[in-house]
């Protein structure tokens, strides 16, 4: 797995993180974060989560609504490409859950390509859970995609206030 310099992850954008996804509960919260081009600090754009409302519009087409799902409006994602900034990470939260990436975050974050192959949908990209609980973040996993197992390795756990701690 290829080395990662998590310098850009303090505590204070883990926070900064946890207050874009505490608000949404009791449904999942989500946002991105990008690299900007003009200085390479690591900036938080926070999305809508699409889930409940697509639920809503069409349960039979999505069966899960907004506390078990997310789906990230993607027009902060393409602005911030247009503007040359660099994906870096996806987050979202589980509310009244771990921090753990789940089989419905993997079959997100992953497609087969023409060839069968598993790909990563966003490569390159970290992915942050947080677990809140009755509306407040308690913890924080990131995950990386390993190319060679083919699966998510958790790399960093955070605590309530954005301290990186063993894993």
């Amino acid at each position: 797995m290829r080395s990662l310099d998590l310098t850009p992850l303090s505590p204070d954008l883990i926070v900064e993180l946890y207050r874009v996804v505490e608000p949404a509960w009791p449904h999942e919260g989500c946002g991105f974060v990008f690299e900007r081009s003009t200085d390479g600090v690591w900036t938080v754009l926070p999305t809508q989560n699409r889930a409940q409302l697509l639920h809503e519009k069409d349960p039979e087409r999505y069966p899960r609504g907004g506390s078990d799902w997310f789906e990230p409006d993607m027009k902060p994602w393409i602005r911030a490409v247009r503007d040359g900034d660099i994906p870096r990470m996806i987050f979202h939260s589980h509310p009244e859950g771990e921090a753990y990436f789940s089989a419905g975050d993997i079959d997100s974050a992953l497609f087969h390509d023409e060839e069968g192959r598993v790909r990563e949908r966003h490569e390159g990209v970290l992915h942050l859970v947080v677990s809140v609980r009755q509306g407040q973040a308690r913890e924080a996993a990131l995950f990386i995609f390993d190319a060679e197992t083919q699966q998510f390795a958790e790399i960093a756990r955070f605590d309530a206030l954005g301290q990186r701690r063993a894993s």
